[in-house]
C-alpha cells in the first residue's frame, strides 16, 4: 500500500457480534447490525450474521444495494426516513422502515398497494433527543390514521437516543417507550413485532440489568464495530475486542520544529483558530492522511509516545518526539478511530478498505481432488494429470474419498464446457462461507439465456453464479461480485457491457493487460478476490491465451503471461479450488497440453 487503508478485522466483528447477540438473546432481545459505518460492506455483513444477528440495518439506499447485490438475503431495516421521491425504493428494497412522518408513509402506502405489497413500518417515538421521532402526545392520533393505510403494516414502535441530543437511554425514558407499545397494542388492537430500544448506547442498561422488561430489539453498530469504546465509555464490556478497524498511513516527513508557528496567527483553512502551547523543539511526522479524508478529532495513535497535533485538508501533524520506537520516513502509523472518525474514513474514496480474515496457518500436507466429466476425464487420464500433481508432492484424493474437503484440500474440476464452472464453485462454495473468483476467459459469459431443459447455457455461466438469473443465485451470498474478477476479456455483447458498467464486477480486458503489465494486473486481482474472503476460486478457459496456430485463442494473453499469471496465483497461496474448461478429445492436442501446463503453473510447478 502507498496510502491510507482501513484495515477490518473480520474476524472482531464476527466475535463481538456473537457476545452481543447471545447477551442480548438471553434477555429475549433480537439484534440488528448496523453495517451504516462501513458503507454496507457485504464482508462486514456477512461476518455480522454469521455472529447471530437476525437482520442488517442501513441508512442509505446505495448501501442496501451493495449488499443485495451481493446475494444478502437476510432482513434490512432502514434506519432513516426517505425523501418521497424515494419511497418507491423502500418498498422494493427493505423489508422494514423507520418512519416518523403521515405524508411518507401514506406515499409508502400507495406504492406498496399499486404493487400489491404490505409494507412493515416502525414508528419512531422522539423521547427527548429531539432527532427524528413523533411527539409522544401525537403517537395515538398517528397510529389511528396509519392503520387505515392498506400499503403498510406498524410492525413496531423504536426511539433514537444519544446521536443529536445526547440524551442517554435510561430505564425511565426506555420504560416509557414500553408504556406507549403497550397503549398501542391495547387500544389500536394490534400486536407489535418490535419494541426497539435504540441503539448500542442501550446495552449498558442490559448488561446492567435495568433494560426495561419489553423492549426486545436493539439496532448495534458501534459495540460490533469497534468493541464498545465509544458506548461503554467508564467501564468496558471486557468480553468485546477493540481495532476491529484500523486505521494506518504512511510518514512522508519527520523533522524537528518549534511547537509554536511563528508570525501573525490568523484562521486555518477550515475557519478555525488554533492554538498551540510553546514546548519548545519538538520531532514532528506528517502522514499522508487529512480531514478531505477523516474526522482527525476521532483519531487515537496506536504507536507509543505519539500525539496528534492536528491537520490540513492533506496532512496529518504528529508529535513524535517521545514515540517508541522512533517513527521514521517511511514508516506507517495506526490509529484507533472514534465512530465518527471511521465513518468519514470509510467514505472517503481516498482510504482504501482492506476487510481481512484472521490469519490461518496452512497445513504441511498438499492434498486435491480431481473432479471430471466424460469428456474432460479422458483427457486427463492421457495427459497424467493426477501423476504430474503426485510429482509435486501432492497426495491425489479420489472425489469417493472426502464428501467434504479437509483443511487444506484442493479441488481440481475438468470440464468440456464452460458449465464445468458452475459445478466446480458450488461445491466450493457450500464448503465456505466467502470466496473470491478469477475467472480468466475471453468470453463475460453474462447473457440470460437457458436450453431447453431449464439449465444455464454455456455463455450464461457468470450471471447464473451471480443471481442474475435467479433471485438468488445458488453461489450467493458466499460469493459476491465485489470479489469477482473477469481477467483477459476479448468479447462482450452489448447486454453483458451493460451489466458490467453497472456491477461491482471488476474486469481486465487485454488492453488494460497490455497498458498495465500482467504482474500488476494479477496483484490487483489477487487482492480483489481475497479482500474479506477465505481464498478464490480459478476459472481457466483455454480461448484466453494466443496459441501459436489455434484460431480461437487469436488476441489472447501469450503463453508467457498466462504462465505468470498463474504463477502468482500459486505464489498468493489464495487459491482454493480451480477449474479448467473446453477439455475436450476434439480440442487440439498441443493446446490440452499448454492448458494443462498452465494448471500445473497454478498448482506451483516451478523449474527449480
Amino acid at each position: 500500500m502507498s496510502g491510507p487503508e482501513v484495515a477490518i478485522d473480520l474476524g472482531r466483528i464476527e466475535r463481538n457480534a456473537r457476545v452481543v447477540a447471545a447477551r442480548c438473546a438471553e434477555a429475549g432481545v433480537k439484534v440488528f447490525g448496523v453495517t451504516k459505518g462501513t458503507c454496507g460492506m457485504p464482508q462486514v455483513a456477512r461476518a455480522m450474521l454469521r455472529g447471530g444477528v437476525v437482520g442488517l440495518a442501513e441508512s442509505r439506499f446505495e448501501n442496501i444495494r451493495r449488499l443485495r447485490d451481493s446475494g444478502i438475503a437476510a432482513p434490512i431495516m432502514l434506519l432513516r426516513s426517505p425523501p418521497v421521491a424515494r419511497a418507491e425504493e423502500v418498498v422494493r428494497s427493505v423489508d422494514i422502515s423507520l418512519q416518523s412522518e403521515l405524508a411518507i408513509i401514506r406515499e409508502i402506502s400507495r406504492i406498496a398497494e399499486r404493487m400489491g405489497k404490505v409494507h412493515d413500518i416502525m414508528l419512531m417515538v422522539d423521547l427527548g433527543d429531539l432527532r427524528e421521532g413523533i411527539w409522544p402526545n401525537d403517537l395515538l392520533p398517528t397510529v389511528e390514521q396509519t392503520l387505515e393505510l392498506k400499503g403498510v403494516r406498524i410492525a413496531g414502535i423504536g426511539t433514537n437516543l444519544g446521536c443529536f441530543g445526547a440524551i442517554m437511554p435510561t430505564p425511565d425514558n426506555l420504560g416509557q417507550l414500553v408504556a406507549h407499545a403497550y397503549k398501542i397494542e391495547r387500544l389500536a388492537g394490534i400486536s407489535l413485532d418490535f419494541v426497539s430500544g435504540g441503539a448500542s448506547s442501550s446495552l449498558q442498561l442490559l448488561l446492567d440489568g435495568t433494560l426495561p422488561a419489553g423492549i426486545n430489539n436493539l439496532r448495534v453498530g458501534e459495540a460490533i464495530l469497534q468493541g464498545g469504546i465509544e458506548t461503554f465509555r467508564e467501564q468496558p464490556w471486557e468480553a468485546l475486542e477493540f481495532d476491529a478497524c484500523r486505521l494506518t498511513a504512511d510518514v512522508i516527513e519527520v523533522k524537528k520544529k518549534p511547537s509554536r508557528p511563528i508570525g501573525q496567527s490568523g484562521y486555518d483553512a477550515f475557519g478555525n483558530q488554533p492554538y498551540f502551547p510553546d514546548e519548545g523543539d519538538r520531532l514532528r511526522a506528517i502522514a499522508n492522511i487529512g480531514r478531505e479524508d477523516v474526522l482527525v478529532e476521532g483519531l487515537t495513535p496506536i504507536h507509543k509516545g505519539t500525539r496528534v497535533l492536528g491537520a490540513s485538508s492533506d496532512h496529518l501533524v504528529m508529535d513524535v518526539n517521545d514515540a517508541d520506537p522512533p517513527v521514521g520516513v517511511g514508516d506507517r502509523v495506526s490509529f484507533r478511530m472514534s465512530y465518527g472518525a471511521m465513518l468519514s474514513a470509510m467514505t472517503s474514496e481516498y482510504v482504501e478498505k482492506v476487510p481481512m480474515h484472521d490469519v490461518e496457518i496452512a497445513p504441511r500436507r498438499k492434498m486435491v481432488q480431481i473432479v471430471a466429466d466424460r469428456r474432460a476425464a479422458a483427457v486427463l487420464a492421457k495427459q497424467g494429470v493426477g501423476a504430474r500433481l503426485e510429482a509435486m508432492e501432492y497426495d491425489v484424493v479420489e472425489p469417493g474419498d472426502a464428501a467434504r474437503l479437509p483443511a487444506g484440500l484442493m479441488r481440481l474440476s475438468a470440464g468440456g464446457d464452460r458449465r464445468i464452472a458452475l459445478s466446480a464453485l458450488a461445491a466450493t462454495v457450500g464448503e465456505t462461507h466467502s470466496l473470491g473468483l478469477i475467472r480468466i476467459d475471453s468470453r463475460a459469459a453474462l447473457e440470460m439465456q437457458r436450453d431447453a431443459a431449464g439449465a444455464a447455457m454455456e455463455n450464461s455461466v457468470l450471471s447464473q453464479a451471480l443471481g442474475r438469473m435467479d433471485e438468488k443465485g445458488p453461489l450467493q451470498p458466499q460469493l459476491s461480485p465485489e470479489n469477482v474478477v473477469l481477467l483477459g476479456l476479448r468479447e462482450a455483447s452489448p447486454a453483458e457491457a451493460a451489466v458490467l458498467k453497472q456491477s461491482r464486477v471488476t474486469v481486465f480486458t487485454m488492453a488494460d493487460i497490455d497498458a498495465m503489465g500482467m504482474r500488476d494486473v494479477m496483484r490487483e486481482a489477487i487482492r480483489i478476490a481475497t479482500r474479506g474472503t477465505v481464498g478464490f476460486h480459478v476459472s481457466y478457459t483455454p480461448a484466453a491465451t494466443e496459441i501459436s496456430g489455434w484460431a480461437e485463442g487469436s488476441g489472447g494473453m501469450t503463453v508467457r503471461e498466462t504462465h505468470q499469471a498463474m504463477e502468482l496465483i500459486a505464489l498468493s497461496a489464495g487459491m482454493i479450488s480451480m477449474d479448467v474448461s473446453g477439455l475436450t478429445a476434439s480440442l487440439d492436442e498441443r493446446v490440452t497440453a499448454e492448458t494443462l501446463s498452465f494448471v500445473m503453473s497454478a498448482f506451483g510447478k516451478r523449474i527449480l
